[in-house]
């Protein structure tokens, strides 16, 4: 209803008798309400008991009877208000238009889960406007009522600065109250900020407890976390195994990756080729590209590595007999078993190849330009299967030996890798 253009004029004339004034107003009041009732009325013998609701309440509330009996009436036919969840079903049907009509209202009252879908429908435009301010002023609300998930989220907009300004500081204070009360990923996240000191003071103590956490509720990234804290920082490769193989099954790339180089190397376990390809085969498969590359490598020293035993030809074989003498001499002065034995455990070598036949592994240390006071090879037995494999040099620190490989003859096709002699020790004959 339209104010009538004598009201308007009454209104606008300076009264000096405001008690007429008020009952004008009154009035006036009187006849919106009515006009209002008639429309709340007709959606109620419409039907439309949701639009008949939205118009009568407030005049209910007023205190008019006849709109409170009308509400009445429609509370007692099984009517029910639009709540979140209808709201959230609007959302995943994609209706978006019904879901701003229902969570709008109940996001404007409070409602923590209103407010987070009304964020995520600002954040994609979904019945809105795309607007990212608006997005993230409904997600710092829902996040302030305290419901861990939202508080997450709230911490992934605040690191990744999506939205909003970046601010370390406060990603972890949300991430913070969310990983108090439990949720894994916010464990994970904290717990790497304090690993590796992002925008807060670096504390491994603290990290290593809240990546736990997370990794004792199954959480695969924090399980190959975990493995790699206990590896890397404390040495301790047993532990290291139990969760690596934890990450490994859950399907993680990385770990199962991981897992191949310990069963390769013999971290913790038994050296097993076989099972190592089976590892890095699985994180080949999702496309991790160091598997990918690692699967090649392997596959390039089985090629070299058959090309070395079957290098003997007729030639060399009708000089086998003459040489006889001399490849003991060989043997002798190569042969590094019982001098590795004498080595401190916690050093370096590097592995330049491995073969089953003494004698090629001899002709490959002859065939280079090695500096002989550092070349050598030991006798090993990997899956009862005894092998010769090559050496070279002697270092106090991994980093050392990985340095010394460019110094390596340009021309050797195989590809070294650094080896520690604990471990070497386990499978030496």
């Amino acid at each position: 209803m339209k104010l009538n253009s004598s009201i308007f004029k009454i209104i606008q004339t300076r009264w000096t008798n405001k008690s007429l004034l008020f009952f004008i107003l009154i009035a006036y009041a009187n006849l919106i309400s009515a006009d209002n009732f008639d429309d709340g009325k007709k959606a109620y013998l419409d039907n439309d008991f949701e639009r008949a609701v939205k118009i009568l309440e407030p005049i209910a509330k007023n205190g008019n009877e006849e709109a409170q009996r009308y509400l009445k009436i429609i509370y007692e036919s099984g009517y029910k208000k639009p709540d979140y969840k209808d709201g959230k079903a609007a959302y995943l049907r994609n209706d978006y238009k019904r879901a701003l009509e229902i969570l709008k209202p109940l996001a404007e009252n409070g409602d923590s889960w209103s407010q987070y879908i009304l964020s995520l429908m600002y954040e994609s435009g979904h019945g809105v406007e795309k607007n990212q301010e608006e997005s993230v002023k409904w997600l710092i609300l829902a996040a302030q009522s305290g419901v861990p998930k939202i508080q997450y989220d709230l911490g992934i907009r605040y690191f990744y600065g999506y939205g909003i300004e970046q601010n370390y500081n406060e990603a972890a204070k949300w991430w913070r109250s969310s990983a108090n009360a439990g949720v894994a990923e916010s464990q994970y996240n904290l717990g790497l900020m304090n690993y590796r000191g992002i925008g807060i003071p670096k504390n491994k103590e603290i990290a290593k407890l809240l990546i736990e956490k997370a990794a004792m509720q199954g959480h695969d990234k924090a399980q190959h976390r975990l493995a790699m804290i206990y590896a890397l920082d404390e040495k301790d490769f047993q532990t290291s195994l139990i969760w690596l193989k934890k990450s490994a099954k859950q399907n993680n790339a990385e770990a199962q990756y991981n897992l191949g180089i310990f069963y390769e190397k013999g971290y913790g376990l038994q050296e097993d080729l076989n099972k190592a390809k089976e590892w890095y085969q699985l994180a080949a498969d999702q496309e991790l590209e160091t598997a990918i590359k690692k699967i090649k490598t392997l596959k390039e020293n089985k090629d070299l590595e058959i090309q070395l035993e079957n290098k003997t030809t007729i030639a060399n074989l009708e000089q086998e007999s003459s040489e006889t003498t001399q490849t003991r001499s060989l043997e002798n002065k190569l042969n590094l078993t019982n001098w590795l034995h004498e080595q401190i455990e916690n050093q370096y070598v590097i592995q330049l190849a491995s073969v089953v036949k003494e004698k090629d592994i001899i002709k490959f240390i002859e065939n280079e330009t090695f500096n002989n006071d550092q070349v050598g090879y030991v006798e090993v037995t990997i899956n009862g299967i005894t092998r010769y494999a090559a050496i070279y040099g002697l270092y106090d620190s991994y980093e050392a030996a990985q340095n010394a490989i460019s110094n390596l003859p340009p021309s050797m096709e195989t590809k070294p890798w650094v080896r520690k002699i604990e471990i070497l020790k386990k499978i030496l004959n």
